[in-house]
């Protein structure tokens, strides 16, 4: 019984991967840029109904998010808005961070190679 339950499960996962790549396929999303612009606004104009059909689209209940969600939403579209307009900043930031990480980094992997041995010390005693 539990090959049979791998083996639905495996192909309903494949048949929903190649319905998407056969949605998006029939669509031109994967073209020139052109093509992609086109099947963007193609893919934005279409309701449930249109993809799945209208007996299936009512049983589809509406889906209305937490308001811990939105305010999140908000927060990070007016974060990523910040990042955009101050891109050299965070860019430079970035930069700072990589380069200290590389300069701790043989501090940092004798410290952790350390730790690592003692738990294992710890729990073999």
């Amino acid at each position: 019984m539990g090959k049979i339950t791998t083996l639905v499960g495996w192909g309903t996962r494949f048949g929903a991967v190649g319905g998407t790549v056969y949605l998006f396929n029939s669509i031109g999303t994967f073209g020139d840029v052109k093509q992609g612009e086109a099947a963007l606004r193609k893919i934005e104009s279409l309701s449930m109904e249109q993809v799945v059909g209208k007996e299936i689209a009512d049983q589809v209940p509406a889906i209305e998010f937490p308001q811990e969600i939105t305010t999140t939403y908000d927060t990070v579209t007016n974060w990523s808005g910040d990042v955009a307009k101050n891109f050299p900043e965070h860019w430079n930031g970035g930069v700072k961070t990589s380069i200290s990480a590389l300069i701790n980094l043989p501090d940092n992997t004798k410290f952790y190679c350390n730790s690592a041995v003692e738990e294992i010390k710890k729990n073999i005693n």
